[in-house]
């Protein structure tokens, strides 16, 4: 299981996450949590360097790794270890 913060109050297109840890690999499950401090977990369905599927609460959503340049404020919780990724696209 990784640990994973969101920086918005809902999951959606341009909504930045951060997730602990250098990796993940299809089946493992992310602790997701709001800024708010709820929490809802994912399912990763399949992962790459460059792309993540995850199963949020019966939805798919693609993310992408977020560029360092971005003005969006992470809800970064996390260590120095983690990555972090954009939603693109609701499958």
């Amino acid at each position: 299981m990784h640990s994973a913060y969101i920086n918005g109050k809902d999951i959606k297109i341009g909504t930045a996450i951060s997730v602990v840890g250098k990796s993940v690999a299809p089946g493992e499950i992310l602790a997701l949590e709001y800024p708010n401090k709820s929490q809802v977990s994912g399912k990763v369905i399949s992962a790459s360097h460059n792309e993540l599927e995850v199963e949020i609460s019966s939805e798919t959503w693609r993310l992408r790794p977020h560029a360092p340049s971005d003005d969006t404020i992470h809800n970064d919780l996390s260590d120095k270890d983690a990555t972090f990724w954009t939603v693109q696209a609701k499958l």
